[in-house]
């Protein structure tokens, strides 16, 4: 920008970006002299004396990459000078980073959270419930706007809100018939979860108003079934983290299935949209983070589920198990609830609320849904046994056998007592030796290797994490078996194909400190996710500018496809990674040194050079930038495997969910084998984590490619999880992360 005296913004590295005055500009040197002023808009950090100061501009710096090196411009009323607040960002004057950012930064001080860019909703996480934006008059101005009167021109939009993306969605399903998916995107903390649950209720609210007298089938507690499953999958699948008091561990798509009547029929009966019946849904779920089970940082928590348990009512404790629930002391004491430092793997974490209500009052929640869905008495029993023996495994404490260093013994034996009871097995003896000894079965015979200290607390973690695996991936079925229209809904027999809305609440881009095997894993669902945004914002503006007649030459956007090639390509991280954990002497080093091999280091190359990393790191160019990884216990995480002696122990016990879970699949009759070179009998036996997580989301691309897909950017505002305050540095960064800049300045 050259025009002196224009409002202007400048970077900072705490702030993001600070407004001020340009004074003078030299763009063959790439400098300028501004003036910053603070006073003008207030909440923003004071920057020297009250009537502001000049500084000298470097625009040839890295903070001015994403504004091409000139001072981007402010948009302020010509006649006040004060800053503009627009609800559509594509109404601003100049479209940069720092103009979004304020845009956002004014509006959230105002308590409105949302924000509309063309088709996308942009969420600020508010820190507090709004009853206005949430009641059913709210609910019925959107519903009325984009559905019921969505004909009518010439009418003002309403705000914006995550409930016209909503109604879109019910809009494109019953008029088009075409399947619609919500894409709810975000780092932990920016509200998710909490607006997913907004979309839902405002999904079966639209459907209870089209409940009209012409429909024989009350549906109701269909509707109840499918919203009761969210704090099941909370209660289990949630905990304490530090960003965020409930943070999901996992991912998850929800097909909201449809009824669809057909358009010719509705017209018949003089209808002005064809009616949709919400019939069911159905959950998939993504990555739980098995490694919480084991061990979490201080203060966070384990899965809320521990807790609950815990203080659930006395009489259920002494039903699920007396010995470990119930503390011994004086009846006086009897109903308090025991402490979590009982059990290793809970740590002792200080007392919350969770969305507003204690451990006691929300397992009494987990309770009744549990009873909606089918599990109760000894079903439910079962299911919080198999919780316990996860707590018990973190309580065996394991030491070197006094007469051989190399072998391990248990020293807890009360514990292990009380293990073998829980599982129901009839002495210590068998899971004893599943826990210190592994089995190796080679084509005569099977040899009994004993395992150092180190290795039986590895295979005690391992145990204790499947069976939470198991237990969360049973949970999921039986929910889904409660609630897919195929198996509730009374019509189902007369529907040839429901209708979907999906909704996707999955974890955000992630760059910690350390960044481990679960976040290459998440980043690389993310990269996957950013792509289909980039394309799905090109081609609607494509379309717009054909429309137009407008020329789309100068139209560029970042393609990532260099980075999903380094991960998923013939030579990227799987491919290497899988082919290192079949090797007998595979290891995370030679992981390491082989991708770098295959890949090289050039500018043009997602891999970031090594020369700066230890041997055991490397580091990829993220669409959000770059991230360095430790890949300590890749082949470990990725291998995944349960020794057979453990397997065989919980197909024995008497715990119904352990014991089918673990339970051998069904022989299937060999065919004739051909005999394969010798050398390569490891590659039979299970996927690894990462084989199986690419498929997974193979096939979530697929099913999100047979929707119109529509986008709802969450951002977290601060950490201090406070209204009105944000924090204008994090905040930018998530907006890049989010593509969010990219995706406003195309459209």
């Amino acid at each position: 920008s050259n025009d002196t005296n224009a409002a202007v913004y400048i970077h900072d590295a705490a702030a993001g970006w600070i407004p001020g005055t340009l004074l003078s500009s030299d763009p063959a040197s790439r400098t300028a002299r501004v003036r910053v002023t603070s006073s003008s808009l207030d909440g923003y950090l004071s920057f020297g004396e009250s009537g502001g100061h000049e500084v000298n501009v470097d625009l040839s710096g890295p903070g001015y990459a994403s504004t091409e090196h000139t001072l981007p411009r402010m948009n302020v009323h010509a006649d006040s000078g004060k800053l503009v607040e627009v609800s559509d960002l594509c109404d601003l004057s100049y479209l940069n980073e720092p103009a979004i950012l304020h845009n956002l930064s004014v509006r959230h001080g105002n308590c409105l959270p949302y924000t509309r860019t063309g088709d996308i909703v942009i969420a600020v996480n508010p820190y507090q419930w709004m009853e206005h934006l949430y009641d059913a008059a709210c609910m019925n101005t959107y519903a009325e706007h984009y559905i019921f009167a969505a004909r009518k021109e010439n009418r003002a939009k309403p705000p914006p809100h995550v409930y016209e993306i909503s109604s879109s969605c019910y809009t494109g399903l019953a008029a088009e018939s075409t399947d619609q998916s919500i894409l709810v995107s975000g780092e932990s903390g920016a509200g998710k979860t909490e607006t997913v649950k907004i979309l839902m209720n405002h999904l079966a609210s639209l459907h209870r108003q089209e409940q009209s007298q012409d429909t024989t089938t009350d549906t109701s507690h269909i509707v109840q079934r499918v919203l009761d499953s969210n704090p099941l999958l909370e209660a289990f699948g949630n905990a304490k983290t530090t960003r965020n008091d409930n943070s999901s561990r996992f991912g998850k798509y929800i097909q909201l299935q449809f009824d669809n009547e057909d358009p010719y029929t509705a017209q018949l009966k003089g209808k002005r949209l064809p009616n949709c019946v919400l019939a069911g849904s159905l959950c998939k779920t993504y990555l739980l983070e098995k490694s919480r089970v084991v061990s979490h940082e201080n203060p966070e928590r384990n899965y809320h589920i521990f807790y609950q348990l815990l203080d659930s009512p006395l009489h259920f404790r002494q039903k699920v198990w007396p010995e470990k629930l119930v503390p011994p002391d004086s009846l006086a004491k009897q109903n308090k609830p025991m402490p979590p430092s009982t059990f290793r793997c809970l740590g002792n974490p200080d007392k919350i609320l969770i969305e507003g209500k204690t451990d006691h009052q929300n397992f009494a929640k987990t309770v009744d849904a549990l009873h909606l869905i089918g599990i109760r008495e000894e079903k439910l029993v079962s299911l919080f046994r198999a919780i316990c023996v996860v707590m018990q495994l973190s309580n065996l404490t394991f030491d070197k056998d006094p007469k051989d260093d190399d072998r391990s013994i248990i020293v807890s034996q009360d514990e292990l007592k009380l293990l073998a009871d829980l599982l129901g097995l009839p002495s210590i003896n068998d899971i004893e030796k599943a826990l210190t000894y592994r089995t190796v079965v080679s084509r005569n015979d099977r040899v009994e290797v004993p395992l150092n200290v180190h290795q039986a607390i590895d295979v005690c973690n391992a145990f204790a994490k499947e069976i939470y695996a198991k237990v969360f991936d049973w949970l999921v079925r039986t929910i889904n078996q409660a609630t897919r229209a195929e198996d509730t809904y009374p019509h189902a027999q007369e529907v040839d194909k429901f209708g979907i809305i999906g909704l996707l609440d999955i974890f955000g881009f992630e760059s910690f400190k350390i960044n481990r095997f679960e976040q290459l894993c998440i980043n690389y669902a993310n990269e996957k996710l950013q792509q289909k945004f980039t394309l799905d914002t090109f081609r609607s503006v494509q379309a717009e500018y054909e429309f137009e007649g407008i020329e789309l030459a100068d139209l560029n956007f970042d393609d990532n496809a260099d980075v999903l090639n380094l991960i998923e390509g013939r030579m990227g991280f799987i491919a290497v990674l899988n082919e290192e954990c079949i090797r007998p002497r595979g290891n995370d080093l030679a992981f390491v040194q082989k991708v770098y091999a295959m890949n090289g280091t050039g500018a043009d190359t997602p891999l970031v050079d090594n020369r700066f990393y230890k041997n055991d790191e490397f580091g990829i160019k993220h669409y959000a930038g770059p991230v360095k990884y430790n890949a300590t216990h890749f082949v470990q995480k990725n291998t995944d495997i349960i020794p057979l002696d453990l397997v065989e122990c919980a197909s024995k016990c008497t715990n119904a969910i352990v014991r089918a879970e673990f339970a051998p699949p069904p022989e299937i009759p060999p065919a004739k084998a051909t005999p394969g070179p010798p050398g390569r009998r490891k590659k039979r036996g299970t996927a690894t984590v990462w084989t199986k997580f690419r498929s997974q989301l193979a096939e979530l691309m697929d099913s999100l490619s047979r929707t119109r897909s529509r986008y709802i950017r969450c951002v977290k505002p601060n950490t201090q999880k406070k209204p009105k305050i944000m924090n204008h540095a994090s905040t930018v960064e998530q907006l890049r992360c989010a593509g969010v800049v990219a995706a406003v300045t195309v459209s």
